[in-house]
């Protein structure tokens, strides 16, 4: 079941069932802020804990099971590992399990992020199930699930630069940030979180006849192939099927701006 440990630390986790004391949690947020790091990540590196310690910790405490080698014990669906954008699932240490009719069973390096749990719930309409792994264990699978299987592109169309897992992925960064923001922010999102392989405000030729005739304002250009267009109204389907053409491109993301965010793929 989804954990309503109400927002509880985890320092005051392991303080509570006697595995750091006061002190030592201090030390750990001061070294946790110094740094920039988890606190966790502090535990360890001051040698209090191990990372299995803490995992077992909250194992028991939350009443959840732990897996240890992941890779080792699992078989992963990629279809059903799909279902959460590459992206999001990337930068929470995230995977799908399993799913029945009402609920859908997660493995996660943190299971007291509610932020986490609770979009996961929402976006899938089922209740959550969390299970803990360890976060290298995690990230590993996820590189295997979304980058290196082949089904996960015609199960989920999530290969590598396609149009269908840059709408998956760009979607889960727009929910993330959340609506009411002028397009700037979300251009800017998309700008980091895509780093060397997208180009910002960028003119795109149009080749007619392998001639060009004009050239065309993209918000932001993925991989020089795919195109993302923000945009306050509706964009006709035939003017999108030109611009496919004529600017010799894989796909186009428009992404329709008004007072919530929507976004269509082409191509």
């Amino acid at each position: 079941m989804l954990i309503r440990k109400e927002k509880q630390r985890l320092g005051e986790l392991l303080n509570d069932i006697g595995l750091l004391n006061e002190d030592q949690v201090n030390q750990a947020l001061f070294l946790q802020k110094e740094q920039g790091i988890k606190f966790g990540d502090a535990v360890i590196q001051l040698g209090f804990l191990t990372k299995d310690d803490i995992n077992w910790a909250l194992s028991t405490q939350l009443n959840i099971p732990y897996i240890p080698d992941l890779a080792e014990k699992m078989i992963f669906d990629p279809a059903r590992a799909a279902l959460l954008p590459y992206y999001f699932a990337k930068k929470h240490s995230v995977i799908i399990l399993g799913q029945t009719s009402d609920a859908i069973n997660i493995v996660t390096s943190d299971p007291l992020n509610q932020t986490v749990l609770e979009y996961i719930e929402r976006m899938t309409d089922r209740l959550v199930n969390v299970s803990i792994g360890d976060e290298q264990s995690i990230q590993n699978v996820i590189e295997q699930l979304y980058r290196n299987n082949s089904s996960v592109t015609a199960a989920g169309g999530h290969e590598e630069g396609s149009v269908a897992r840059l709408k998956s992925e760009i979607s889960g960064i727009l929910n993330e940030i959340g609506f009411g923001f002028k397009p700037e922010i979300y251009k800017n999102a998309i700008r980091v979180s895509f780093s060397e392989r997208a180009q910002q405000d960028i003119e795109i030729p149009l080749l007619y006849k392998n001639r060009e005739i004009g050239k065309y304002f993209m918000d932001v250009l993925i991989d020089k192939t795919i195109g993302i267009v923000f945009s306050t109204k509706d964009i006709d389907e035939q003017h999108i099927h030109s611009l496919l053409n004529l600017g010799k491109l894989q796909g186009v993301i428009v992404i329709k701006v008004a007072e919530k965010l929507t976004i269509e793929a082409s191509e």
